[in-house]
C-alpha cells in the first residue's frame, strides 16, 4: 500500500484521483494547494506527490522546488500535471510530468513507475 499526496485546487480532480488510488488499495491524502500540502508533509511522508502546477496560494512548481531542496523530502517522487503545457514545470525538479486532461491508464502507469516497488498499484 502506498500513500499518495494529491494536490489540486479542483475538488473533482482530487476526488477522482483519490477514488482511483483508494480502489487500488492505497491511501490518498488530498490537499487544495501547495501550502496545504506542506502542512500535510509536516505530519506525513507520502510515497509520491501528484500535484497540479497552476494553483492559488502556492503552485505546484514552487511546491516541488521546496520538496527537492529539503533533505527530508528530496527523495519523494513528484509528478506535476497541468493543462498549460510542460513548460510551466520547467526548473521545478519534478520527476515526471503529466498533461491535463490525462488518460487514466497513462496516469496510473506513470504513478506505478514512480512508486517504490513494494507499494505499486495493482
Amino acid at each position: 500500500m502506498a500513500t499518495i499526496l494529491i494536490v489540486d485546487d479542483e475538488q473533482p480532480v482530487r476526488d477522482l484521483l483519490a477514488a482511483i488510488f483508494e480502489d487500488s488499495g492505497h491511501r490518498a491524502l488530498p490537499a487544495i494547494n501547495g501550502r496545504d500540502a506542506l502542512e500535510i508533509l509536516d505530519q506525513e511522508r507520502p510515497d509520491l506527490v501528484l500535484s497540479d502546477v497552476m494553483m492559488p496560494v502556492l503552485n505546484g512548481a514552487t511546491l516541488c522546488r521546496r520538496l527537492k531542496a529539503e533533505p527530508s523530502t528530496a527523495s519523494i517522487p513528484v509528478i506535476l500535471m497541468s493543462a498549460a503545457g510542460r513548460q510551466v514545470a520547467d526548473g521545478s525538479g519534478a520527476d515526471a510530468y503529466l498533461d491535463k486532461p490525462f488518460d487514466l491508464d497513462g496516469m496510473e502507469a506513470l504513478v506505478r513507475r514512480w512508486l517504490p516497488p513494494a507499494t505499486r498499484l495493482g
